[in-house]
């Protein structure tokens, strides 16, 4: 029993020491607490820097002409049909049908809300327009409504995009995969007319 009411003692005493040691230390150092967060935390995508140009996307056609549409197929009904139905004549979900969406006018699919910045876009859904799109919607049109975060690989965007071409009564034709892409337009630099001679 003496031996039990020691080991209490003991650690009753030691628990005793590092509380007071405790409270006088916090006396004596008074630590500094920061007005704002040193590392501020963002739900908000980081804005590019300025000049930086976005990082170029390499052209789908040549991945259109592997593509595999029984793969995207199965990445469709993975990743889309929570949202979308793709056949003729389905209804709009919380994203409208996708059947006939290759070459389909942009914010055109009858009976479907759309965001102000897909009706903005313009121009009619073509390969490369699908192609930005899976990639990351909401880079390609600012304000949109998707939630889809994309489809970083490209070769299963190329699979997807086969696969909703074959959802179409008559597709456009694939782009040619050995085609170079059109090369961005530059302002002409032509020379300055001389003076005229008096």
């Amino acid at each position: 029993m003496a031996s039990f009411n020691t080991a209490a003692g003991c650690f009753l005493a030691s628990a005793l020491f590092a509380m007071v040691v405790g409270k006088v230390s916090n006396a004596l150092v008074d630590p500094h607490h920061l007005e704002k967060p040193a590392i501020a935390v963002s739900d908000a995508e980081p804005e590019p820097a300025a000049g930086a140009k976005p990082a170029e996307v390499p052209p789908i056609a040549p991945m259109l002409a592997k593509a595999n549409a029984d793969h995207g197929k199965q990445l469709y009904t993975k990743l889309c049909t929570t949202c979308h139905t793709d056949d003729k004549g389905g209804p709009n979900k919380v994203g409208p049908n996708l059947w006939d969406i290759v070459g389909r006018k942009k914010g055109s699919h009858p009976g479907f809300s759309y965001s102000s910045g897909v009706e903005a876009k313009g121009g009619d859904w073509s390969y490369e327009d699908l192609n930005h799109w899976l990639l990351k919607p909401s880079a390609f049109i600012k304000g949109t409504k998707m939630a889809f975060v994309g489809l970083p690989k490209e070769q299963e965007r190329a699979d997807v995009i086969a696969y909703l071409r074959t959802m179409n009564d008559s597709p456009p034709p694939l782009p040619d995969p050995n085609a170079a892409p059109a090369p961005e337009s530059k302002p002409e630099n032509k020379p300055a007319a001389p003076p005229e001679k008096k």
